[in-house]
């Protein structure tokens, strides 16, 4: 049976108890002010990473369904990667952005 991965409320709740918004946990990561927000009902690269690190857990672990057996990420439009404060991925032309 595939995992479900977390709730996108159970995420929003699990980083305001640590004191900050999504708001600033993107701006505080060089994203858009709504990215962070966005990934919990679309698929974004950059801010699950910056998600997934700030709650000390692995993007797989809160979004299984965007990503293969192996951990690649599943959503290759949402690989536009942004270099930003030592977050890394990849880019569609292979390329930094």
């Amino acid at each position: 049976m595939p995992q479900k991965g977390w709730h996108r409320e159970d995420i929003k709740a699990a980083i305001r108890k640590r004191g900050i918004t999504l708001e600033r946990l993107s701006q505080d990561n060089g994203l858009h002010k709504s990215m962070c927000s966005l990934a919990l009902i679309r698929p974004d690269f950059a801010a699950e990473q910056v998600i997934a690190r700030f709650l000390g857990v692995t993007p797989q672990d809160l979004w299984p369904h965007r990503y293969n057996a192996d951990g690649t990420y599943r959503h290759p439009r949402s690989r536009n990667y942004h270099i930003r404060k030592g977050l890394v991925c990849e880019c569609q032309n292979g390329g930094a952005a």
